[in-house]
């Protein structure tokens, strides 16, 4: 979500904007600025109930919504945290700057202690309460299960910044310069992406298919083991991207626009904004959030 991220729709079954106009298959009603608890910035959002709502940023951030209002959860002495997901509603992670990690099992957050590793974190997966994934920078891939962390980092040097694994044949891991990683008997093997751009962040709609953003305005589209590539209007950073399913879908970018995607019309501008957007979410049918700079949280 800072340039990282990944989001994924399977693993709970669950500031001053100017509007835009409605994409092909969304209602009238604009994003609208709600009141922020920060002015800091805000990198990752992870919705678990309309009511119940979790986002991460910059200081050590933690944010969370009930329904009715933003609240900091936590603003502890903590780096800048990059990502955030959650297993059940009591149960959380995040992940951020010099390999800090956090995690909340039932109501209340803590360091996990045990990592060695200062690389930065930009991304998690996680796939069970006491097994998640992360990827960083200089190539980390943390993999933590039951207390013990374990280096699985791939023999490459670019900074990573979304991270899937299914199993030890299953994952997928997306950074600089192209680098796009799969999982195959416990291993990362190089796979050559249709597009040459640097990543920036990940969601998957089930383990067999997900959506890469990246520069250049690329959204990068994964399924049956195939790649293939769509793109914005705009040569713009995809920061953020979140799909219902697995013909609508949503992208932020770093230029502060919000696009929607069919696989009629493509990618479309929606809505466009005035500070640089990280992260986007819907918490039900017509109820979306997206998130960014200087504490930047709007609504639709």
């Amino acid at each position: 979500m800072t340039e990282r991220f990944v989001k994924a729709a399977a693993v709970i079954v669950l500031t001053v904007a100017c509007g835009g106009g409605p994409g092909p298959e969304e209602g009238p009603a604009p994003w609208r600025p709600v009141r922020s608890p920060t002015t800091k910035d805000i990198n990752a959002l992870w919705v678990i109930a309309e009511d119940d709502i979790w986002a991460c940023g910059a200081s050590g951030n933690i944010l969370h919504y009930d329904g009715y209002e933003w609240r900091l959860d936590i603003t502890a002495p903590a780096p800048d945290f990059f990502d955030v997901q959650f297993v059940s509603p009591t149960q959380g992670w995040v992940c951020g700057k010099d390999g800090w990690v956090n995690r909340r099992d039932g109501g209340e957050w803590s360091r996990v202690p045990g990592n060695t590793r200062t690389n930065d974190l930009h991304a998690l997966h996680a796939h069970a309460p006491t097994e998640v994934w992360f990827c960083g920078s200089r190539g980390a891939v943390l993999h933590y299960l039951d207390g013990e962390w374990k280096d699985e980092s791939p023999n490459v040097d670019e900074d990573l910044f979304g991270i899937w694994v299914v199993d030890q044949d299953r994952g997928w891991l997306v950074g600089d310069n192209g680098c796009m990683f799969r999982r195959s008997s416990g291993k990362w093997v190089p796979v050559a992406g249709p597009v040459e751009a640097h990543y920036r962040c990940a969601f998957f709609v089930t383990d067999d298919e997900g959506w890469f953003g990246a520069t250049d305005g690329f959204v990068v589209h994964l399924k049956g083991g195939g790649l293939s590539k769509t793109r914005l209007p705009s040569a713009e950073t995809v920061t953020g991207v979140y799909f219902r399913s697995d013909d609508r879908g949503y992208a932020v970018t770093r230029g502060g626009n919000i696009y929607t995607y069919s696989p009629k019309v493509g990618w479309q501008l929606w809505s466009g904004h005035d500070r640089p957007l990280f992260d986007v979410a819907f918490a039900g049918e017509d109820e979306g959030w997206a998130v960014g700079a200087a504490g930047t949280i709007l609504r639709h």
